[in-house]
């Protein structure tokens, strides 16, 4: 249940963030813009930020539920298991530090729009709220950093878990690839010199969405306490 609520979280509130996808939406690699839409919204900002941070610990929570039988799976499989429940709780954690940040810029902005206008004062919490901004989005590419290995290794510890081919190891399957595609857009991103990153961001995006689908789904899938995600039947 933790999971389930947890990923549904996270997904509501990065879709309706000031800027992001679809209240405002604005190039986030644009940093003017993107501080300018949370300045427009700070409330729903603020809002949407506790919503996802809350998310975010409802899916460390989650995902811990699958430690103890990791713990008695034995094999590379067994490894990889915890090794991606491991990995997972530190991606998601390194989310929650971005997140605080964020917090600070619409603070920041809240009080850059009560100063008076054109005032040095406004003028100094404007730019700081646009520092914190960058620095956030610094934080948030250690998330994107870790995403594929998180991603790949907790979908390829579960994949062994399933005899059948059913919607949880299709998920497993899920987490894996896109792991995979993650890193990759990552390399290409880093490495090969991309002058406008946007398009291959937007394709990590859809890799990260696909992904909260899976993890919904293994969430689902616990919570029924199906053969594979709970011990004896009992649910998770």
């Amino acid at each position: 249940m933790f999971l389930i609520v947890g990923v549904l979280l996270t997904v509501v509130s990065s879709l309706f963030h000031p800027g992001i996808a679809l209240i405002n939406p604005v190039d986030q690699t644009d940093f003017p813009a993107a501080v300018g839409a949370i300045g427009d919204a700070p409330v729903l900002s603020h809002l949407m930020t506790i919503l996802n941070v809350l998310g975010m610990l409802l899916m460390c929570f989650g995902v811990l539920a699958l430690f103890p039988l990791a713990s008695r799976q034995g094999g590379l499989s067994g490894t990889f298991l915890r090794f991606g429940i491991f990995v997972s709780i530190v991606e998601w954690c390194s989310i929650v530090v971005g997140l605080g940040m964020r917090h600070y810029v619409a603070y920041l902005a809240q009080r850059a729009a009560d100063a008076p206008a054109g005032s040095e004062l406004q003028a100094s919490l404007q730019q700081t709220a646009l520092m914190v901004h960058t620095s956030m989005s610094a934080v948030l590419v250690v998330f994107v950093t870790i995403f594929p290995f998180a991603s790949f290794f907790l979908g390829a510890g579960l994949i062994s878990r399933f005899q059948d081919l059913n919607a949880n190891k299709i998920a497993s399957y899920g987490l894996a690839l896109f792991g995979l595609g993650g890193l990759v857009v990552f390399i290409i991103i880093m490495f090969a010199g991309v002058a406008d990153p946007v398009g291959l961001l937007l394709v990590n995006n859809v890799f990260l969405f696909l992904g909260s689908i899976c993890l919904l789904t293994l969430g689902v899938g616990m919570y029924r306490g199906q053969s594979g995600l709970a011990e004896e039947g009992a649910a998770s």
